[in-house]
């Protein structure tokens, strides 16, 4: 029984610049490492079973299970980015839902170029194969033979090393690709739950200020509001306030220890106020009684002049 022919490759020229390339570039802007990781599983998928690929629900399914943060919704976003910037065909997609382009079909049919082919039975085709310079499966025998004769060891060893080459660098590259999304996927986790941490504390602390409301006529909303604002003073990572750091809490006996302590800072604050004002007094009199005392002694010296002043007895 004759072997079936193969039809895909177990690999393909991966370009060093392909990052670079604009398609790519705006892909990797647009939807970060994700979208370069789905890029390059699509490439192998396409030439894992020829130079295209049928755009279907299961090929969807398949390449969702092996990027893991892409959902379906952004995989086909990626997609239809790359079909609008004509990294895939986009007339045979819109017919045909079919995934390729003339650069993958050129790079296929020079990988394959000593297969026996007949483009009769190659479908949605973009480049020639017959008049396809590089093909090389229409040569003479005595060609094939020269070739085999002169080059076939070293043009086997020289498939095998450079195989294996860019089998370890497409597992590198592969490889930390993964761990990028892999990183970018918990730190996206991480986020969206700091994010619903954040909006659960908010949602406590209305209900905390609604909790409050039935004791504004007994204490009044000034001291309610100063309560509220310090108890519902935030932690540095917003998921907790501070009334929720003690490990017992009753709101009633918080508000009557809270008022017990206004009153006595308040009692203090008068009882300074009148200590001052008696001291004010004191300082008053003293300085009233010193002025009476320097009047007294101006009148005592005034008085012990006019004495002196006054002649004596033997004068007269």
């Amino acid at each position: 029984m004759a072997r079936p022919n193969k039809i895909g490759v177990e690999y393909f020229p991966f370009d060093v610049d392909f990052f670079n390339d604009e398609k790519i570039g705006a892909i990797s802007g647009e939807f970060g490492i994700k979208g370069e990781l789905a890029c390059i599983k699509l490439l192998c998928a396409i030439y894992r079973q020829g130079y295209f690929i049928l755009w279907s629900e299961m090929l969807q399914m398949k390449l969702i299970k092996e990027l893991p943060g892409v959902s379906a919704t952004l995989l086909n976003e990626i997609v239809s980015r790359l079909i609008r910037w004509n990294f895939f065909d986009k007339d045979l997609f819109d017919k045909s839902g079919i995934l390729t382009s003339k650069g993958i079909q050129r790079r296929y049919f020079e990988i394959t170029k000593r297969r026996e082919k007949n483009s009769v039975d190659l479908p949605y085709l973009l480049v020639s194969v017959n008049n396809n310079p590089v093909s090389a499966y229409r040569n003479t025998i005595s060609d094939d033979i020269n070739v085999c004769n002169n080059s076939q060891s070293k043009a086997k060893e020289s498939k095998v090393n450079k195989k294996e080459k860019l089998s370890k660098d497409s597992k590198k590259k592969g490889g930390d690709v993964q761990l990028g999304i892999e990183i970018e996927a918990k730190k996206a986790e991480q986020a969206n739950k700091l994010a619903a941490a954040k909006a659960a504390t908010k949602k406590r602390k209305e209900e905390f200020y609604k909790s409050l409301i039935p004791y504004v006529e007994r204490y009044g909303p000034e001291m309610i509001r100063s309560f509220f604002d310090y108890w519902s003073e935030m932690t540095k990572s917003e998921t907790k306030m501070k009334f929720e750091l003690n490990e017992t809490w009753e709101v009633a006996k918080r508000l009557a220890t809270w008022n017990r302590n206004n009153l006595k800072d308040e009692q203090k604050r008068i009882n300074s106020d009148n200590g001052n004002n008696r001291s004010n007094k004191g300082c008053i009199a003293t300085r009233t009684n010193s002025k009476d005392a320097r009047t007294s002694l101006e009148h005592l010296g005034n008085l012990c002049d006019a004495i002196l002043q006054q002649p004596s007895p033997d004068e007269t």
